[in-house]
């Protein structure tokens, strides 16, 4: 009998908000909500074009074990984003280029580990997204505890399953449901202006208008 307690499993993001979502950016998402949504500067991608979107199933290991990431991954549908709180430990990696073949192959939407992965090498040629802070030769244990699908920190943010997360070069943020839709449309606003600077700066206009 494992020792890994399961909760139930969130739903994905409706696909239109992943879509759109794509074609922004965490830069902009961050700038139009009120609450900081980053998680910890260190958590960034492997492959530096990753870009992640989905919903969040939350996985809080013991240090340096990953029973439980084994476990949340056959729960997880496509559409999810593994979020792992592994306390930042630096002593072993969670997970490695095995469970992220095994994610790929499962049509999840990739990880963000608060701690450390391995193969980086090959993860960081891999399409696949794989958010972590940093890389280390030495591999996980498989003894539990763990839980699965309950609030967790990572990155110094709470995530509750279900959580939008968001990832790309800059790092990692997270947004409540309820406030996804109008961050989305915000964010949008603020790129077609930055659109607009951006050619009027090609074009000599290079002082904004406010200053």
């Amino acid at each position: 009998m494992t020792n890994v307690e399961f909760k139930p499993v969130p739903d994905v993001l409706p696909e239109e908000w992943v879509q759109r979502a794509k074609k922004l950016s965490t830069t902009l998402l961050s700038d139009v909500v009120d609450t900081p949504p980053e998680m910890d500067y260190r958590i960034k991608p492997c492959n530096i074009n990753s870009v992640i979107v989905g919903s969040a199933v939350t996985v809080d290991v013991n240090d340096g074990d990953n029973l439980a990431v084994h476990h949340a991954m056959y729960q997880a549908q496509p559409g999810h984003v593994l979020v792992v709180s592994a306390g930042g430990y630096e002593k072993r990696a969670v997970i490695g280029e095995l469970m992220a073949s095994a994610a790929e192959a499962l049509n999840l939407s990739g990880f963000i580990i608060d701690g450390l992965i391995r193969d980086y090498h090959t993860l960081a040629q891999s399409t696949f997204p794989v958010f972590s802070r940093g890389a280390i030769p030495g591999g996980p244990t498989k003894n539990g505890p763990g839980m699965i699908n309950a609030s967790v920190f990572c990155g110094g943010k709470e995530v509750v399953p279900g959580d939008f997360i968001m990832g790309d070069a800059d790092g990692v943020i997270v947004l409540p449901r309820h406030k996804v839709e109008d961050a989305l449309t915000r964010a949008e606003e603020k790129g077609a202006y930055e659109q607009k600077r951006l050619k009027d700066i090609s074009e000599g206009q290079i002082k904004p208008s406010w200053l």
